[in-house]
């Protein structure tokens, strides 16, 4: 293990206090595409307010907050894996989208994996469900940004190709993981063996596809919740940033336009990424969605309203959680030194 490793396990030990590390990241990028903007034109922006539409807002992130407890619910549990209440589960959300997906270097998913391993889950079986996650967010994003790239393409509205092509290739990446995913394969492909670290990965990754297909063959009624909260999460967050943007007027940009600047400037998700993409994604999606059509300004301002509801309000609920989810974290750490001291006794 190296010093860095190390260091950094150390600093994820206390939240709170490196909480400034995405404070600063965060400002940092609005202060620097404020500056871009000029601050005369931020003024005027910012005088055509229509605060009504933060009620929006909150709505859209209190759906993708219960979709995504379904989501983890539901694939916590395919193939006979472990059972999360109600409550495990909305803890484990409520963490992840708050306070540790801004100070945990493998953001919010880490809770995941946390929960999944205290719910008896093997490392192994953890590793791919969590994988799975994230398969499943992008299996409702992607075909939702591809068909928004076609519309586009196909109605002509002025917005750079490099937007929307990219997009195409969601439809190879597709047949491909289906192709791993096949139960003729997967057996094979999702044993790590004895391998190193990226024969490793590799079979997690099909193993999590694997889990993620039984969810779409398998009958609605046995996965169909999991698949319905993983698209109530998307449009709870798409409708966040709608209304965000509609705080400071009305926004001519079509639906499509909308979906494809949102998924650009989220090609990893907030979940997924270090300190909450604090940073990364103010300056991705307000480029985004000018690069769609909206007004640079206005889509900076709205960006800081989306992101104050998307990463910064849910760290208030995440801090009641916060004990339970610490408790859980040195439970499945001792659990995890147990069988190390197991392992290393009977070599």
């Amino acid at each position: 293990m190296t010093a860095l490793r190390l260091a950094r396990e150390r600093l994820e030990r206390h939240p709170l206090l490196i909480v400034v590390v995405p404070t600063v990241l965060a400002l940092g990028a609005v202060a620097l595409l404020g500056d871009l903007a000029g601050g005369e034109s931020l003024d005027r922006a910012a005088q055509n307010l229509h605060p009504a539409w933060l009620v929006l807002c909150f709505g859209g992130q209190l759906l993708a907050y219960a979709g995504y407890v379904l989501v983890v619910r539901d694939t916590a549990r395919v193939d006979n894996g472990p059972t999360l209440t109600f409550g495990e589960s909305l803890r484990t959300v409520v963490a992840g989208f708050g306070m540790f997906a801004a100070t945990r270097t493998s953001g919010g998913f880490a809770v995941d994996y946390w929960a999944l391993r205290n719910a008896g889950e093997n490392r192994d079986g953890a590793v791919a469900r969590v994988l799975a996650l994230g398969a499943l967010e992008y299996a409702v994003l992607a075909p939702a940004a591809l068909i928004s790239a076609i519309t586009l393409l196909v109605d002509g509205e002025d917005v750079p190709l490099s937007l929307t092509l990219p997009w195409l290739a969601v439809i190879p990446g597709a047949l491909v993981a289906v192709w791993l995913s096949s139960p003729k394969r997967a057996p094979r492909y999702s044993d790590p063996g004895d391998g190193g670290r990226l024969r490793q990965w590799f079979a997690h990754a099909v193993a999590g596809l694997s889990i993620l297909r039984t969810m779409f063959v398998a009958p609605p009624r046995e996965h169909g919740l999991g698949l319905l909260g993983a698209a109530a999460y998307w449009a709870g967050d798409i409708a966040c940033l709608w209304g965000a943007l509609q705080v400071f007027g009305n926004p001519r940009l079509s639906v499509p336009a909308l979906i494809v600047g949102y998924a650009t400037g989220y090609v990893l998700t907030r979940r997924s990424l270090p300190a909450g993409g604090a940073g990364i994604v103010e300056i991705a999606m307000t480029f985004a969605l000018h690069w769609v059509g909206f007004p640079f300004v206005r889509a900076l301002l709205g960006v800081v309203v989306y992101r104050l509801f998307n990463l910064w309000l849910p760290m208030v609920p995440a801090l009641a959680v916060l004990p339970r989810v610490t408790e859980m974290r040195a439970e499945f750490e001792q659990a995890e030194r147990s069988v190390a001291t197991r392992g290393s006794r009977r070599t």
